[in-house]
């Protein structure tokens, strides 16, 4: 597969890479069902069904599960994080002239990122709790950005100075993280509550209300 491909989502990628049409239709279903059902709880036989592929199709091009699953979280980590990540840290102090403006673009713009590319979100989400390799490929990510979101973003916050006197990056975002990813999973994952617009609106509004008085002064 390529892997400098640059694209908008993983469906991008995968119908932009130059892959047989067969190992396209695996990726498509296993997405699906590792999404739906998560890692453990699909079985080659089962993604074999919904691609329309054998299973000896599936380990032609992918010789276990665990490489089909790196195949899906590998583009993701590498090219589209970064991608979005550069245009995010950039972004965040463009759009705000203080603290609860900065707080509304990141959550806005974060969630719509979680929307957007849903299926895999999930995939990680669940697999950084228990594998080991996209734990270390997460890492890669963050540290490689640690740097951009200390230069970019933390310093327009502190330039706010609205942020309370005792509190790091690390509590800021793991704050904001903490929130927006259980908001995500209960409204996507576990379909608790009504995801009309409005009521994502309301509760992104509660979200943020949340974020600025636990970081501001």
């Amino acid at each position: 597969m390529t892997e400098d491909i640059v694209f908008k989502d993983l469906n991008d990628w995968i119908e932009n890479s130059q892959m047989p049409n067969g190992k396209r239709n695996v990726l498509r279903a296993a997405i699906k069902l590792f999404a739906e059902q998560g890692y453990d709880g699909t079985s080659t036989a089962q993604i074999a069904q919904e691609s329309g592929m054998s299973q000896a199709t599936i380990f032609k091009y992918f010789k276990t599960k665990d490489i089909l699953l790196k195949a899906i979280i590998k583009p993701v980590i590498t090219n589209l994080l970064p991608s979005y990540g550069s245009k995010f840290i950039a972004n965040v102090s463009n759009h705000s002239t203080n603290l609860k403006q900065m707080v509304h673009f990141i959550i806005r713009d974060r969630f719509d990122f979680l929307i957007s590319n849903k299926s895999v979100v999930l995939i990680i989400i669940s697999e950084l709790l228990v594998n080991d390799d996209v734990k270390e490929m997460g890492m890669n990510f963050v540290n490689d950005k640690k740097e951009q979101f200390i230069s970019v973003i933390w310093k327009a916050m502190q330039e706010t100075g609205e942020l309370r006197d005792d509190i790091d990056l690390l509590y800021v975002l793991r704050t904001i993280a903490s929130q927006l990813i259980f908001y995500f999973i209960q409204t996507q994952k576990l379909m608790i509550n009504s995801t009309s617009e409005s009521n994502i609106d309301k509760e992104l509004d509660r979200i943020e209300v949340g974020v600025i008085k636990a970081i501001s002064k």
